[in-house]
């Protein structure tokens, strides 16, 4: 008697909705704040799109690292995936702050700048750009440099850890969330360099990356576990956020660990429920990318109130739409173009699981 085939389908998921989810959260919270100057309901607390946004993250890259011929290959990967479209996001923030602002170039400026472009945030910004929007440049690239950790790491300690034991992974999840507890301590006891670095290091948020990365690992395992109890899960984040929100209960840095635990088991689970589903092209980092230029633009102009929220949401979307067709898609010709003189073609099912690797922001 012939054998059912019950391997695990690892491209048959909708992680394509998931990140649009995760960027459109991050717009609403905004466009909620500074346009319609409200505070978002504490129930929108809870489904946190960066947390989603982080778990996914560890899910799909390990994939992309696995595909990869060298640690260099993957990184080269990554690099084209969010610096291009970040570069060109931040000098048409500066070209719209310097529009509405003056433009002043010193050397303050350059120091400023280059600290943009290479993932440092907390220089001291020119007085044009301070002056533009909301005053903070961009706030929302705020993950970006934990982004960019986790990939180094992911380079650095993935495949030899891939060949660890499950008892090995559990130790290293449990380490990762004790370090989210330890981050306010350390904060707290430590020197200013030394809060100055733990501020910058994905510390608190290493343990949401870590958690994809150990059902990936496990995946045929624990994936239809998730998939199963999707159900009991959402009912107990339900319960325990209802909990925190009324008593002030929170375990550990950022959010409450035992939510966002169970707010990963949704997402991969949720993730494989719904079969396969597929964009065309995805446009949810250009979206989270460019909407705060959009919110800044609107602030200055004073083109605040309910009555400009679809607006904002218009333009941003015009914006991801730009920056996916002349910026995305100009560097994939070129890495394509340049990858298919070196090496043969890559087989369709290759390239159909290529998708599951873009998740960065």
């Amino acid at each position: 008697m012939e054998k059912k085939n019950t391997q695990f389908d690892f491209g048959k998921n909708c992680f394509d909705v998931l990140r649009l989810y995760s960027a459109f959260y991050v717009m609403t919270l905004h466009i909620m704040r500074h346009v319609r100057l409200r505070e978002v309901s504490p129930v929108f607390d809870w489904w946190n799109g960066v947390v989603v946004l982080f778990c996914i993250s560890g899910f799909l890259v390990p994939a992309s690292m696995e595909r990869s011929k060298s640690v260099w290959e993957f990184l080269k990967k990554r690099v084209l995936r969010i610096v291009p479209s970040m570069w060109i996001c931040i000098i048409v923030g500066i070209a719209a702050a310097a529009f509405f602002c003056g433009f002043t170039a010193d050397a303050s400026f350059a120091k400023w700048f280059l600290g943009q472009l290479f993932f440092i945030r907390d220089l001291p910004q020119p007085d044009f750009i301070s002056s533009f929007g909301i005053g903070n440049f961009e706030a929302n690239l705020w993950t970006m440099i934990f982004t960019v950790q986790f990939y180094i790491i992911t380079a650095v300690i993935y495949k030899p850890l891939k060949k660890c034991g499950i008892g090995v992974w559990t130790l290293i999840l449990v380490l990762s969330a004790a370090m989210n507890l330890a981050v306010p301590y350390m904060q707290q006891t430590l020197g200013e360099t030394g809060r100055a670095i733990v501020s910058h290091s994905c510390l608190p948020y290493f343990y949401i990356y870590f958690a994809g990365w150990f059902i990936y690992r496990w995946r045929e395992k624990i994936v239809p576990i998730l998939k199963y109890s999707l159900v009991p899960c959402v009912l107990l984040f339900i319960i325990r956020a209802v909990w925190c929100t009324k008593t002030g209960t929170q375990i550990g840095e950022y959010q409450d660990m035992i939510q966002v635990v169970l707010l990963c088991m949704m997402t991969i689970g949720a993730g494989y429920c719904f079969g396969k589903i597929r964009f065309k092209f995805d446009l949810s980092y250009g979206l989270y990318l460019y909407h705060m230029v959009v919110v800044d633009i609107f602030v200055q102009t004073g083109h605040i109130g309910g009555q400009y929220i679809v607006a904002v949401y218009a333009v941003s979307l015009l914006c991801a739409l730009a920056s996916h067709f002349l910026v995305d898609n100009t560097v994939a010709r070129l890495f394509n173009k340049k990858r298919s003189e070196a090496v043969k073609p890559i087989p369709a099912a290759e390239k159909k699981n290529d998708a599951d690797e873009e998740c960065d922001f």
